[in-house]
């Protein structure tokens, strides 16, 4: 049984991490909490696992608790800190994305993990889990749609910003569109592509809704990836009050065979190509959670995690690269 700390609790998707968490109770328990920045959240989450405690204090959990994993969902501006804290502590850590907000935070926690190769790290990059994004992928995987050549990616989001807490509009602690949700479309064209960016050709982030609010509210990048496949991801935070779902996110992968449309709402994955007629693809779903897949990570050396640690790094590099030529 592994006992597990939550370490920054800012953002509401600690609580979709806290359900996994818990139905891995043949193998991991969580004993403590803390932020202090976040009470209302804490308190919520002491709801959900009965006899946890509760500390104010990062370093004195890190000391007193007999942990070997913590997960976080913080404010952005402080995961690296709280990664890296982690690490140099000897803990495996689980991140909800933006795994760091600047190049900085993101070299230091990957110096720990070098110096530490025992440790295991993982960024929650939900969409290599998602059943409509895993189904592309494993039809790309199988040559369905032959080499990739172009990608297009959309992801809006609704804002609703008098329920965002004030950390949200302060251009530090959440630092920027592109390296916030931009992240999973960049990943995305990493893992379609099996290979890394070459260039970011062109990234752009601006206000255009929310101009009294101290946030982009929409941003693009257009991208060369080592295979010589190309992307443009648009994201945004303008999903109208009315619309039905929190986001319409699609992509289309368009293939030397083939093409690849992926929507999230209604969920959906179809295939076109010159021989058949078009086709909705029977979504298929991992094995595993993300949380348990993580766990699987630090008990076998030889599993192989559908995000890994050098996942977790390159993905981020990409997005705060993408960001930093954008301003």
């Amino acid at each position: 049984m592994k006992n597990v700390a939550i370490i920054g609790l800012g953002h509401q998707h600690i609580f979709t991490m806290i359900e996994e968490t818990l139905a891995e109770k043949d193998s991991l328990t969580i004993t403590a909490i803390c932020d202090p920045n976040s009470p209302e959240n804490v308190k919520k989450a002491a709801e959900m696992i009965p006899g946890v405690k509760i500390y104010n204090d990062m370093d004195e959990l890190l000391e007193k608790e007999d942990i070997e994993l913590v997960l976080s969902s913080s404010i952005f501006g402080h995961k690296s800190d709280i990664a890296v804290k982690s690490l140099k502590a000897g803990k495996h850590i689980m991140i909800d994305k933006p795994l760091a907000t600047t190049e900085e935070g993101l070299n230091e926690i990957e110096a720990e993990l070098k110096k530490n190769p025992s440790l295991k790290a993982t960024l929650w990059l939900t969409e290599r889990y998602a059943p409509n994004y895993y189904t592309a992928k494993q039809l790309i995987e199988a040559g369905e749609i032959g080499d990739v050549v172009n990608m297009f990616f959309v992801r809006p989001h609704r804002l609703a910003p008098a329920s965002r807490p004030a950390w949200f509009f302060d251009e530090v602690l959440y630092g920027g569109i592109l390296n916030d949700i931009g992240v999973h479309d960049l990943d995305m064209a990493r893992w379609f592509t099996n290979s890394e960016c070459k260039e970011i050709m062109a990234s752009h982030v601006g206000t255009k809704r929310y101009t009294d609010y101290t946030l982009e509210d929409e941003g693009s990048c257009m991208f060369m990836m080592e295979s010589g496949a190309t992307g443009f991801i648009f994201e945004n935070w303008l999903t109208p009050d009315k619309f039905p779902a929190h986001g319409d996110t699609r992509a289309i992968v368009y293939g030397t065979k083939g093409q690849i449309e992926v929507k999230s709402w209604p969920e959906a994955v179809t295939i076109f190509s010159d021989t058949k007629e078009p086709q909705d693809v029977p979504l298929v779903k991992p094995s595993i959670t993300s949380v348990r897949d993580f766990v699987l990570t630090i008990d076998d050396p030889n599993h192989k995690p559908i995000v890994s640690a050098e996942d977790a790094i390159r993905a981020t590099r990409f997005a705060l690269e993408a960001q930093k030529k954008a301003k």
